[in-house]
């Protein structure tokens, strides 16, 4: 028998979830390869494992509880009271009263995708979220700490924030009325404010404010350029797919606007970052070994314009995503330089690419989304909503801003209550943070036994790689530094440190000082 028309909808609309779905876990593991590239290469490793945890316990966590508040059945205007552990989840023919398909409503849900499809997409965000967050706790954070974050970020805070604004009910959404389609606010802001929460109580890494200010480079630009691109692949399906919806003229558009709005958002964000930053240090005329990381931050700042489009990526025209991208650079910009004079060390800069992008991107949604839009069939409506720049006198245009300005406290307190309560508690147990030992010689090798790469690449800076001539000097002046570890070459010429060449040569504390290299030599930009 030949297929109906509805069922051909719904194996398309099912396969476009299940698609971005996929997508969006290849962009979780880009944000991985962003931050191991980022850091030393002594704490490669403990990033990519990370990243493996998290996987593991927001999948648990998120199944037990987390899609049950975002959006189980009988949901109120605060949480869903159904499907915990996914009970009475799926088969209508063997449950008859349990609904199959998320609802068609045009507005809020999505349009007869398989409900487990509809599952597998949205643990997705919330494993995305909790990993963006987490990467901001780079090279000082314990074990434990991410179980417990994950198990609260994606059982726990983002649930609640995805309910109250995508929901059946939520009150954000369906009584508030504010918009935020692709998660500008819901997802990303979500995760910059986790961030900033984290690394305020996790502190600074050893040496990156004390003596004074100094930049701790990452090891790979390879490797972040890679997750760069996976990244950005991910933004162009989670921006363009956020009605999740393809079917219809009025969605194929939506969709079309949402690739090239993230295209352009992106590249005016990142070419705007580098230009300012370019001049800035031109003016400032800092030395060499204080100069930005000016390939990382610009790929952030491209990722900032894509967070800020997000809210609404299939409701603005190209113009205006090239006004948002512009406006998330600078939003960016400002937010890494206040982050660092006020001494809070984001390794790569986590907080401020998804709070200034994510702030701003709540924020366009009422300015610049378009009148037009879609109905329930999928064909175009004239008038559909309004905005600022299309409906200046409109006072509805205007509520726009309040809803979105109640939108960004909401996700900001709820966060930072949450986390912060997380973390506080930690470190009252003495459970968050590495000792200055483990964190200098590499958490790869104290926390899991094992380097990321090969101990003659592992220990060619062996903890502050670049920088150990001006730290040294500024210490006590006489290019002696006491609480750095001695560094000795092993058989193959690898700088390592003193105490690995003694366990693999059984050398004791008997080491040929004639092997012992200069820091300053050997590891010097």
């Amino acid at each position: 028998m030949a297929a109906t028309n509805e069922q051909i909808q719904q194996a398309v609309e099912s396969f476009f979830l299940l698609f971005n779905g996929v997508i969006i876990f290849l962009m979780s593991f880009g944000y991985t390869l962003i931050e191991s590239g980022g850091v030393r290469s002594q704490n490669a490793g403990h990033s990519l494992f990370k990243t493996l945890l998290i996987l593991i316990t927001s999948a648990i966590a998120y199944w037990i509880s987390g899609y049950a508040f975002s959006f189980g059945g009988d949901a109120n205007v605060i949480l869903g009271t159904r499907f915990w552990a996914s009970e009475r989840f799926g088969a209508k023919d063997r449950y008859p009263n349990v609904e199959n398909f998320t609802s068609s409503n045009n507005i809020y849900k999505l349009n007869n995708q398989d409900p487990y499809i509809h599952y597998f997409y949205h643990y997705m965000l919330a494993f995305l979220v909790t990993n963006i967050a987490a990467s901001s706790f780079a090279e000082r954070c314990r074990v434990p700490v991410y179980v417990l974050f994950s198990i609260i970020m994606s059982g726990f805070v983002y649930p609640f924030l995805a309910h109250w604004m995508w929901g059946t009910n939520g009150w954000l959404g369906a009584v508030v009325g504010a918009r935020d389609y692709g998660g500008s606010a819901i997802i990303f802001l979500t995760a910059g404010v986790a961030a900033l929460i984290g690394t305020i109580f996790l502190g600074p890494r050893f040496g990156r404010f004390e003596p004074r200010t100094l930049p701790l480079f990452g090891h790979s630009i390879p490797v972040t350029s890679v997750g760069a691109i996976l990244v950005a692949f991910g933004f162009f399906v989670l921006n363009s797919g956020a009605d999740h919806r393809i079917t219809g003229r009025a969605y194929g558009d939506r969709v079309g606007h949402g690739l090239v709005n993230t295209l352009l958002s992106g590249a005016t964000s990142g070419g705007t970052y580098y230009l300012l930053q370019r001049i800035i240090e031109n003016i400032q005329s800092s030395p060499k070994h204080l100069k930005r990381r000016v390939f990382l931050s610009t790929v952030n700042s491209i990722l900032a314009g894509m967070v800020a489009v997000a809210g609404g990526a299939v409701a603005y025209n190209p113009w205006s995503a090239v006004i948002i991208g512009f406006i998330a650079a600078l939003s960016f910009l400002l937010w890494s330089k206040l982050l660092i004079k006020i001494q809070i060390d984001d390794p790569v800069e986590t907080a401020a690419v998804h709070i200034g992008g994510g702030l701003w991107g709540i924020f366009a949604v009422p300015i610049f989304r378009r009148t037009i839009g879609p109905n329930v069939n999928g064909e175009f409506v004239e008038d559909v909503f309004n905005s600022i720049i299309y409906r200046f006198g409109y006072g509805e245009s205007w509520r726009g801003l309040l809803n979105s300005l109640c939108t960004a406290a909401v996700v900001m307190a709820w966060t930072a209550f949450f986390i912060g309560l997380l973390f506080l508690l930690l470190k009252l147990l003495n459970l968050l943070k590495v000792s200055k030992e483990e964190e200098l010689r590499g958490i790869d090798l104290f926390q899991h036994g094992e380097p990321a790469y090969a101990l003659r690449i592992y220990c060619a800076a062996c903890g502050e790689q670049l920088q150990g001539k001006t730290i040294e000097q500024e210490t006590n002046g006489a290019g002696a530094r006491s609480n750095f570890p001695t560094i000795v070459t092993d058989a193959e010429g690898a700088i390592v440190p003193i105490e690995y060449f003694s366990d693999r040569h059984g050398t004791g504390n008997s080491t040929d000082t004639s092997k012992i290299k200069s820091l300053n030599e050997e590891n010097r930009v």
